[in-house]
């Protein structure tokens, strides 16, 4: 394959090259860098202008040669799959420019770069997005919808894809291009319709020399990193040899004066490995978890509660655990009551369990604010309403999940705000899951009750969002939190999901 115009706009090229590399070198310093698909190698070379050190792949022969002969780069013409992590890895950052949509077996590729990664690498994807408004806007005249393109991803599902296989995304913008001007208004010429020959006739008349920087909007450029988990010397749990492995995950941000009392009130006896999920907070979260015996794993930047169960549940699958304990380290829930959380579950009588701190309503006497208390009431009443369920409470953070019912259901998708709890409880109900509810204490003091009046009506007006998109999905079956996840397993033992 050739393509003798790329290189007439070599100038602009090099510039979006720097661009990217700005982002990746936000979150990783110079270091060994592959490129799959690297072309003419314009962007490797501009990495090697910065310290890196660089090699590409690249299957056209043409571009392999020119990227050798003119640049003394390396570059191997051959697959990604011929590279063997045991071999091959500890590449401190992979680009996948423009790739992505090319691939027989996208997920396969990126599970491919996720085992090439070192700790703490970064994999960088740019891809066209078919779910943009720029792509729903041009219709069939879209650029993206080119014979060359296998697959074409829409955003949410590229980034369940990489979160999928471990890694925290930590930037997703739009992708910004550098062209001559000349080239960009070319461009629109095409799809123009009628009007394509007055603007390619006011192309020819712009200076050759004049450049513009711009987004459409309908490229993502991705960049997640593959944080390690840090492991204590001391681990405050073992492999207790039985036929269902628990993980305990703890969400946590600013929990250093914490993390101590919910260690000590920890059964040991009822979980086999306990993770702290540290949102990239500025206390000792972090160093005080594994002084406790907690594995942890630090977000590079603060991500959100919702983003943070995503690693908390990602792991524990990816981990082999069974059932997944999500337990609140800012002590606010009592940890004691673990092996209660578990009991259902594990004698298969439940997919999920929350712990309600309205069973036996002693919420205002524990210290929860009044108000908070009738919000809570009050968004509980109309979720029943529009569930069709009678639950006491949908609010809890105390919460356990059979991993095997967590991958059937998108929560990858889910914001990564505090509304995910909702709509993975509308993935729960759309799913039939079997959901047991035990009485748990409250406990309200200064460090566990940091959301404030504001953000709990923000909540509450994003809960009642998810009750009117569940309701409308019921009739036209169009939200993607309630489709099948990607590359969703087997089927799970749960009651029918609703509509059949």
């Amino acid at each position: 394959m050739g393509d003798a115009d790329y290189l007439a706009e070599e100038r602009g090229r090099r510039a979006t090259s720097n661009w990217i590399l700005d982002l990746v070198e936000r979150r990783r310093s110079p270091g060994r860098m592959l490129e799959v698909g690297c072309g003419h190698g314009l962007l490797l070379d501009e990495a090697r202008r910065r310290g890196w050190e660089v090699t590409g792949l690249e299957l056209s022969e043409r571009s392999a040669a020119w990227a050798r002969e003119s640049y003394g780069l390396e570059v191997l013409e051959q697959p990604l799959e011929s590279l063997d992590p045991r071999e091959d890895g500890s590449w401190d950052a992979v680009l996948m420019i423009d790739v992505l949509e090319h691939l027989e077996d996208p997920a396969g590729a990126l599970a491919r770069c996720r085992a090439l990664l070192a700790p703490d690498g970064v994999i960088c994807v740019v891809t066209p997005d078919p779910s943009s408004p720029t792509a729903w806007a041009a219709g069939a005249r879209w650029w993206g919808y080119l014979p060359a393109h296998t697959y074409l991803i829409p955003r949410r599902t590229l980034r369940e894809l990489l979160v999928a296989e471990g890694l925290t995304l930590t930037d997703d913008v739009a992708f910004v291009r550098t062209f001559s001007a000349r080239y960009w208004v070319d461009g629109f010429a095409g799809i123009a319709g009628p009007a394509s020959e007055p603007v390619r006739s006011l192309a020819g008349r712009i200076p050759p020399e004049r450049s513009l920087s711009l987004s459409l909007g309908d490229e993502r450029v991705m960049i997640a990193v593959n944080a390690p988990v840090r492991v204590p010397e001391k681990p405050l749990a073992g492999d207790r040899g039985t036929d269902s492995s628990v993980h305990v995950v703890l969400p946590a941000y600013h929990a250093a004066s914490t993390i101590g009392r919910v260690a000590a009130d920890l059964p040991v006896e009822s979980f086999d490995r306990a993770l702290l999920v540290d949102d990239a907070s500025t206390d000792e979260t972090a160093e005080v978890a594994l002084s406790e015996g907690f594995e942890v794993l630090v977000h590079p930047s603060n991500r959100g509660y919702g983003a943070n169960q995503k690693s908390c549940y990602t792991r524990a699958i990816l981990d082999g655990a069974d059932i997944v304990v999500m337990v609140h380290a800012d002590h606010q829930y009592d940890a004691a009551l673990v092996t209660e959380m578990v009991r259902p579950i594990a004698e298969g009588r439940a997919d999920a369990v929350m712990g309600s701190r309205l069973l036996e309503d002693r919420a205002i006497a524990g210290g929860m604010p009044r108000w908070k208390w009738l919000g809570n009431r009050f968004l509980t009443s109309i979720e029943n309403l529009a569930f069709n369920k009678d639950f006491s409470e949908y609010h809890t953070g105390y919460r356990a999940y059979s991993t095997e019912f967590l991958k059937t259901i998108p929560y990858l998708r889910n914001s990564d705000g505090f509304v995910f709890d909702q709509e993975i409880f509308a993935q729960l109900v759309d799913r039939g899951a079997r959901v047991v509810e035990i009485p748990i204490p409250t406990r309200y003091f200064l460090e566990a009750s940091s959301v404030s009046f504001r953000a709990s009506v923000r909540y509450g007006l994003e809960t009642l969002g998810v009750l009117a998109r569940y309701r409308i999905d019921e009739r036209r079956r169009r939200w993607p939190l309630l489709r099948r996840p990607v590359g969703a397993s087997g089927p799970v033992r749960t009651g029918s999901p609703k509509n059949g």
